[in-house]
């Protein structure tokens, strides 16, 4: 899987699930930086695994 948020790193941890104040969850690359209003709360792990999570935070 490739795209914006996927460098296409297969196997290495490179994302981070981050949520904000209003408890909505954003998968974000590891590399950058944390915006402000948002904490990592998952991570780094790999972009899949990330995607899982976010996914199960909608439910």
């Amino acid at each position: 899987m490739t795209g914006p948020f996927d460098p296409g790193n297969e196997g290495q941890d490179t994302h981070l699930v981050l949520e904000n104040a209003n408890g909505m969850l954003s998968l974000w690359p590891a590399w950058r930086a944390v915006p402000s209003g948002w904490a990592a709360v998952s991570g780094a792990a790999s972009y899949e695994a990330c995607v899982r999570r976010v996914e199960a935070g909608r439910g």
